[in-house]
């Protein structure tokens, strides 16, 4: 890691402070790492746990913005227009993961504008990407949306793998499947996360 990434994540972990559970759930090689999208911070926030130059699949318009979108290029960040994905993003998220690397997506697609931190209905890249590479999906949940010098909690969830599917036809029901089932490992986790952060603040 070069000197302007590590200073941009001190920085960050300045400002932002947090409490990671689950580090020893990332898998070595290739996987997916899918998160909750709560912020614009939220692809610094995990660069800044996993401070091991994986690269970002984010929507083009994440490159816009000065500050965000300079991390994001300087991870090698691949954009993604959400309306039309393009051929040669998706081939190069599958072929970053293929070649044993880490690869942060948000299956959400944008950032969740409600008032809940419920998990938003997911898109079908994040499946594809797992089943054409064959690597595990890995959950990084945060508990809230990051705030200035507030300490904030994330939880790093069990990898798994949708082998279920390899050789199937990624038609619309079958991507409709996996994208339930990567709901259901993220909420999965939510939970989990707020059961570890409500038992810590009950001792």
């Amino acid at each position: 890691m070069n000197a302007f990434k590590k200073f941009l994540l001190k920085t960050f972990n300045l400002f932002y402070p947090k409490k990671v559970y689950g580090l020893n759930n990332i898998p070595e090689g290739g996987a997916l790492f899918a998160g909750n999208h709560l912020s614009a911070l939220d692809p610094i926030m995990i660069l800044d746990i996993y401070n091991k130059d994986p690269f970002i699949l984010a929507k083009k318009e994440i490159f816009k913005c000065k500050l965000v979108g300079a991390v994001v290029k300087a991870y090698g960040g691949i954009p993604i227009d959400r309306q039309k994905p393009d051929i040669q993003s998706l081939l190069k998220a599958v072929k970053v993961l293929k070649e044993n690397k880490k690869l942060i997506v948000f299956p959400e697609g944008t950032r969740n504008k409600t008032k809940t931190d419920k998990i938003q209905q997911i898109k079908g890249g994040t499946g594809v990407f797992a089943v054409k590479s064959k690597c595990p999906i890995v959950p990084i949940i945060a508990l809230k949306k990051p705030r200035i010098f507030i300490k904030n909690s994330y939880l790093i969830g069990k990898p798994f793998y949708l082998d279920a599917f390899y050789g199937k036809k990624l038609d619309d029901a079958v991507i409709q499947e996996i994208d339930e089932l990567i709901t259901k490992k993220m909420v999965e986790t939510q939970i989990e996360l707020k059961n570890l952060v409500g038992g810590k603040k009950n001792k």
